[in-house]
């Protein structure tokens, strides 16, 4: 039995007291961070892999300590590749636990190889479930720009950047998605192995992404390899506009679990139809920081964008309008005359429709 509750009571009561028992190979020990819903705690996080290869993820919550007993015990576990067992855990969601100050941790005899660990194909990966850690060897052929994602968080909404990548292997190629904690990590034309991805599967296809946990590891180069020609990334487009208006952005509701913007909404529940799943409604608000501009060009092509605030208002500067950069650029019409009477050179993400940059090209007399 690898995961077991310790009591003659329901699975209920006995998760609300602590009392799940995990067995299994540590493959991933994290630092002690800062936890993001309190500044004055810290916490770590483990991953075990379980005789089932199920990757189960335990969270141990400390008070303003820099040192874990518990946490150099699992260290010692990962680096001498010993088997543990872990006792009086909290189950806090789908393979996820929270260790206690009850928590304790023992060496057992392991007879198995965490698969997430062991090097697969490109190929074999397509064939592979959402969800799964995956560990390959692959050659970069392309990085595409910046992508700016949003999320909730808390009640806060966070900004990320991804950039997407083409990898590929002598079996075929595949796209990755690299969040900004790995950005430095890999090169294009370059080659790695990448340890402990996840592979994603949404609308029928399948990519991979990095996480917190991911490592990529230079190797020497790969020759063979296969790369479909279906494979692109849409990088930065530049053209000579106009602005035309200028408009607030509503944040809609998608679905915190996959993000995906399909979703039924009846103003209490949010059902994903990508994932299935359902959640609260958040409440709707407002977008302090980006505004949506509609921009159109000489050949009257005509592009519906996304730009950071701060970007409009360092504009009007250069254009020596220092009173208007003050003022509410959506409220105030002379912002909108103003910027539409110049020539501007915008380069934007033909996918995320967020604009990277603007230049002034011609101020009339």
């Amino acid at each position: 039995m690898k995961r077991t509750y310790d009591t003659i009571e329901n699975g209920h009561n006995a998760n609300a007291r602590g009392n799940a028992v995990i067995e299994g190979v540590v493959i991933v020990v994290t630092q002690i961070s800062d936890s993001q819903g309190d500044k004055r705690g810290k916490y770590w996080t483990a991953l075990i892999c379980d005789t089932n290869q199920n990757v189960i993820r335990i969270t141990k919550y400390l008070s303003s300590k820099t040192k874990c007993s518990l946490r150099e015990k699992m260290l010692q576990y990962y680096k001498n590749k010993n088997g543990v067992k872990l006792n009086k855990l909290k189950l806090n969601g789908d393979d996820n636990y929270i260790a206690t100050y009850e928590t304790t941790s023992t060496s057992i005899l392991i007879s198995f190889t965490p698969i997430c660990m062991e090097l697969i194909s490109i190929e074999n990966i397509q064939s592979m479930s959402d969800g799964q850690y995956v560990s390959f060897t692959c050659k970069i052929i392309d990085i595409g720009p910046d992508e700016p994602i949003i999320f909730n968080n808390g009640g806060k909404r966070v900004q990320k950047l991804k950039r997407l990548s083409i990898v590929a292997d002598k079996t075929g190629s595949i796209n990755m998605n690299i969040w900004q904690n790995q950005f430095e990590s890999i090169k294009q034309n370059l080659s790695y192995t990448i340890k402990l991805a996840k592979v994603k599967v949404f609308n029928d296809e399948i990519t991979v992404t990095t996480t917190t946990n991911t490592t990529c590891e230079l190797v020497d180069d790969i020759q063979d390899i296969n790369c479909s020609d279906s494979f692109q990334i849409p990088h930065e487009i530049t053209t000579i506009c106009n602005i035309r208006s200028i408009a607030l952005i509503e944040s809609r509701p998608k679905c915190s679990k996959c993000y995906s913007s399909q979703i039924d909404n009846n103003g209490k529940t949010i059902k994903c139809l990508s994932c299935k799943s359902r959640t609260i409604c958040p409440k709707q608000n407002i977008d302090q920081t980006q505004i949506q501009l509609t921009i159109t060009n000489e050949d009257h092509h005509q592009f519906e964008l996304i730009v950071d605030i701060g970007k409009i208002r360092d504009l009007l500067l250069q254009l020596n309008y220092k009173q208007l950069a003050e003022q509410n650029l959506v409220e105030d019409e002379n912002v909108l005359l103003v910027l539409s009477s110049v020539d501007l050179s915008f380069t934007f993400n033909p996918q995320s429709k967020h604009i990277n940059s603007i230049a002034i090209t011609h101020v009339p007399n």
